[in-house]
């Protein structure tokens, strides 16, 4: 990781002075990843696309101004807002709700407890599982998505997720629980056992 992050380093430095293909580079490093974030955040490989484009476009516009120590965190911090502004824009269109239901018996278990089940960690060969954590993560508020996708698909330490969604720390670990806790319910109110199970 030192060398990545040394290498992401001298790019920035390269493309602040100015130098294109650097930056270049340097996106092409992260496309991918920023497209995997912003399509799950999303679910439309269109606006995905489009996130990462605008992502792109402004990280290069004010590359000069970065000051920071992980550009891959100043990208996805970047992706993040633009995913949640497209977001809010389907939910003042009417398209999909941004926040967890108000009716609690007409959507997911919003329990602090989880039901007894799988670790999500647990899951990840399994399509069926991988289907309904997909579907589940659309359920639960933005905020606990964001952070609970920074964590465990992206591998973001917690401060890092802060430094994206400018949250304190404490705020994150809540999030991200309670997204966990909610995915798990959603696998257990759907049968799912599980290899051992």
């Amino acid at each position: 990781m030192s060398h990545d992050t040394d290498e992401q380093a001298r790019l920035v430095e390269r493309a602040r002075a100015g130098d294109s293909r650097a930056f270049e580079e340097l996106a092409r490093a992260e496309e991918r990843g920023l497209y995997r974030h912003a399509l799950r955040m999303l679910t439309t490989p269109s606006d995905a696309e489009d996130v990462v484009q605008d992502t792109l476009l402004s990280a290069w516009r004010s590359i000069g101004s970065f000051q920071g120590a992980s550009p891959r965190a100043w990208l996805f911090r970047i992706a993040t807002n633009r995913a949640i502004d497209v977001l809010r824009a389907r939910k003042r269109h009417g398209e999909l709700p941004l926040d967890a239901p108000d009716d609690l018996d007409q959507g997911p278990r919003w329990s602090e407890h989880p039901s007894d089940g799988p670790e999500l960690s647990d899951i990840v060969a399994d399509r069926e599982a991988v289907a309904i954590i997909e579907a589940a993560l659309l359920g639960i508020p933005v905020e606990q998505r964001t952070a609970l996708l920074l964590r465990d698909v992206e591998g973001f330490d917690y401060a890092e997720i802060g430094r994206i969604t400018t949250s304190e720390i404490g705020t994150v670990k809540s999030r991200i629980h309670r997204g966990r806790v909610a995915v798990r319910n959603a696998l257990v109110d759907r049968g799912w056992k599980g290899s051992k199970g």
